[in-house]
Protein backbone atom coordinates (compact mmCIF):
# COMPACT_ATOMS: atom_id res chain seq x y z
CA UNK A 1 0.00 0.00 0.00
CA UNK A 2 2.66 2.43 0.71
CA UNK A 3 4.58 1.90 -2.40
CA UNK A 4 1.01 2.43 -4.46
CA UNK A 5 0.86 5.43 -2.73
CA UNK A 6 4.93 6.87 -3.36
CA UNK A 7 3.95 5.85 -6.88
CA UNK A 8 1.25 8.47 -7.19
CA UNK A 9 2.94 11.01 -5.21
CA UNK A 10 5.47 10.69 -7.70
CA UNK A 11 3.31 11.58 -10.66
CA UNK A 12 1.00 13.71 -9.03
CA UNK A 13 3.34 16.82 -10.53
CA UNK A 14 3.60 15.37 -13.65
CA UNK A 15 -0.03 15.16 -13.93
CA UNK A 16 -0.26 19.03 -13.11
CA UNK A 17 1.80 20.20 -15.45
CA UNK A 18 -0.08 18.36 -18.18
CA UNK A 19 -3.24 19.32 -17.28
CA UNK A 20 -1.98 23.11 -17.15
CA UNK A 21 -0.19 22.74 -19.87
CA UNK A 22 -3.50 21.99 -21.81
CA UNK A 23 -5.40 24.48 -20.08
CA UNK A 24 -3.21 27.35 -20.90
CA UNK A 25 -3.54 26.16 -24.41
CA UNK A 26 -6.69 26.59 -24.96
CA UNK A 27 -5.87 30.05 -24.58
CA UNK A 28 -3.34 30.70 -27.05
CA UNK A 29 -5.64 30.83 -29.98
CA UNK A 30 -4.19 33.90 -32.09
CA UNK A 31 -7.01 36.36 -32.44
CA UNK A 32 -7.23 38.24 -35.71
CA UNK A 33 -10.56 40.45 -35.53
CA UNK A 34 -13.29 40.60 -38.24
CA UNK A 35 -14.13 42.85 -41.19
CA UNK A 36 -17.30 43.75 -41.28
CA UNK A 37 -20.04 44.20 -44.59
CA UNK A 38 -20.41 47.46 -46.25
CA UNK A 39 -23.42 48.99 -44.20
CA UNK A 40 -26.09 50.73 -46.38
CA UNK A 41 -25.40 54.12 -45.27
CA UNK A 42 -21.65 53.45 -46.66
CA UNK A 43 -22.99 52.25 -49.97
CA UNK A 44 -24.67 55.48 -50.68
CA UNK A 45 -22.41 57.87 -49.07
CA UNK A 46 -18.59 56.48 -49.98
CA UNK A 47 -16.69 58.69 -52.61
CA UNK A 48 -14.22 57.32 -54.61
CA UNK A 49 -11.41 58.77 -52.22
CA UNK A 50 -13.26 57.04 -49.12
CA UNK A 51 -13.47 53.62 -51.18
CA UNK A 52 -9.91 53.58 -51.95
CA UNK A 53 -9.35 54.67 -48.21
CA UNK A 54 -11.04 51.45 -46.83
CA UNK A 55 -9.42 49.32 -49.97
CA UNK A 56 -6.42 50.59 -47.89
CA UNK A 57 -7.26 49.32 -44.87
CA UNK A 58 -8.73 46.19 -45.85
CA UNK A 59 -5.76 45.22 -47.62
CA UNK A 60 -3.66 46.36 -44.69
CA UNK A 61 -5.46 44.14 -42.76
CA UNK A 62 -5.30 40.99 -44.87
CA UNK A 63 -1.15 42.01 -44.23
CA UNK A 64 -1.66 41.90 -40.39
CA UNK A 65 -3.52 38.47 -41.03
CA UNK A 66 -0.90 36.84 -42.73
CA UNK A 67 2.03 38.29 -40.88
CA UNK A 68 0.19 36.89 -37.84
CA UNK A 69 0.39 33.74 -38.98
CA UNK A 70 4.11 33.35 -38.77
CA UNK A 71 5.57 30.83 -35.93
CA UNK A 72 5.78 32.29 -32.35
CA UNK A 73 5.15 31.49 -28.75
CA UNK A 74 1.19 31.64 -29.63
CA UNK A 75 1.22 29.51 -32.55
CA UNK A 76 3.84 26.74 -30.41
CA UNK A 77 1.22 26.54 -27.94
CA UNK A 78 -2.09 26.44 -30.21
CA UNK A 79 -0.34 23.48 -31.92
CA UNK A 80 0.28 22.01 -28.53
CA UNK A 81 -3.18 22.45 -27.25
CA UNK A 82 -5.51 21.68 -30.97
CA UNK A 83 -2.91 20.85 -33.41
CA UNK A 84 -2.96 23.94 -34.69
CA UNK A 85 -6.31 24.05 -35.81
CA UNK A 86 -8.14 26.79 -33.73
CA UNK A 87 -5.58 29.03 -34.82
CA UNK A 88 -6.40 27.73 -38.93
CA UNK A 89 -9.74 28.35 -38.62
CA UNK A 90 -9.67 31.55 -36.85
CA UNK A 91 -7.23 32.81 -39.90
CA UNK A 92 -9.68 31.75 -42.23
CA UNK A 93 -12.80 33.10 -40.67
CA UNK A 94 -10.89 36.79 -40.72
CA UNK A 95 -9.47 36.21 -44.17
CA UNK A 96 -12.97 35.10 -45.61
CA UNK A 97 -14.21 38.58 -44.14
CA UNK A 98 -11.65 41.04 -45.24
CA UNK A 99 -12.15 39.08 -48.83
CA UNK A 100 -15.98 39.79 -48.58
CA UNK A 101 -15.40 43.32 -47.76
CA UNK A 102 -13.09 43.96 -50.37
CA UNK A 103 -15.07 42.55 -53.00
CA UNK A 104 -18.30 44.47 -52.00
CA UNK A 105 -15.74 47.72 -52.29
CA UNK A 106 -14.43 46.76 -55.55
CA UNK A 107 -18.18 46.77 -56.47
CA UNK A 108 -18.61 49.97 -55.18
CA UNK A 109 -16.01 51.26 -56.95
CA UNK A 110 -16.59 50.27 -60.23
CA UNK A 111 -20.44 51.16 -59.42
CA UNK A 112 -19.49 54.95 -58.75
CA UNK A 113 -17.00 54.85 -62.09
CA UNK A 114 -13.96 55.56 -59.64
CA UNK A 115 -10.69 55.29 -61.35
CA UNK A 116 -8.51 52.01 -59.89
Amino acid sequence: MLKLQDNIMTKKPIIILLVAGLALSACATKRYGRMQPLSHAEKENYTCREIAIEISKVEAFQKQVTDGTKTNTKSIAGVIGDFGIGNTQEKHAARKTADARLAELNALSAGKSCAS
